[in-house]
Formats: structure tokens, sequence, C-alpha cells
């Protein structure tokens, strides 16, 4: 079973490539594509949902491409995952007892809170990764 779609996987790895690049302007698709391995029509489309989600913004032409709309620290994961596959459910609890609907609220947020880290944290945790891979060497 998988939990998240291909769509947030490679939506995640787009706009993680924005925040690695947050001080560099625009960046065009297909240096996103290349760096993320993510097919570039694919990509198209899944800026374009981003963008209407406004956690993105474009400027055509040859100097063009995408950044991000707010601030490394202000964009959420769960913000990803929810423009791209709409809000994260983990259960219908209508249907469930009042101890199972306790449980299953209990997992949702715990879940959520997790995913409430930020693109900056993601950034900084591939910084100590880096850091840890050189020093070993």
């Amino acid at each position: 079973m998988k939990i998240f779609s291909k769509k947030v996987k490679y939506g995640l790895a787009a706009l993680f490539e924005l925040a690695k690049n947050y001080n560099m302007g625009y960046i065009q698709i297909k240096d996103i594509a290349s760096a993320q391995k993510i097919p570039q029509s694919y990509l198209e489309q899944l800026l374009s949902i981003l963008k209407k989600a406004k956690l993105v913004i474009s400027l055509r032409g040859s100097q063009g491409g995408y950044k991000l709309n707010r601030p490394i620290s202000q964009i959420k994961i769960i913000d990803i995952i929810e423009a791209l596959d709409g809000p994260l459910i983990i259960s219908d609890s209508t249907k469930s007892s009042e101890v199972l609907n306790i449980y299953w609220k209990k997992i949702e947020d715990q879940f959520k809170s997790i995913l409430n880290d930020s693109l900056e944290k993601l950034l900084n945790e591939e910084d100590q990764l880096i850091k840890r891979f050189f020093y070993q060497i």
C-alpha cells in the first residue's frame, strides 16, 4: 500500500529543487526535471497545479521559469501534499465506534504533525547529511 501518489513524490521533489535554488531566481522546467529525474511533460502539469495553489510563481521568456512563492520556512510538506492530492484524511470516522474515531484522529494528528515540516527543514537535513558524508571520507 502506497500512502502518497507519484504526483506527490514528484511535486515534493520539484519544490525541493526550487528550495535548493531559492535565491537564484527563476529555474527553468528542464533544469528542475533533469536535477530531480522527473518527466518534463508531467512536471509541467504538476507545476501548473502548484501555481494555482500559490506555492510557486512563474515567469515566461528566456529568463523565465518557476520559483517558490513564499520563503522556504513557510512552505510545509503538507501544503504540497494537499495541493496535489487534496486534504489528508486517514480514515472516515463516521463509520467507526467512538474509541476507533479517537484512535484514527490521534494517528491523523501525529501524521500531520510530521508533515508540518518545512522545505527549510529538509534543506537543513540535506546539509547535515552532506557534512557527515564529507567528514567520513
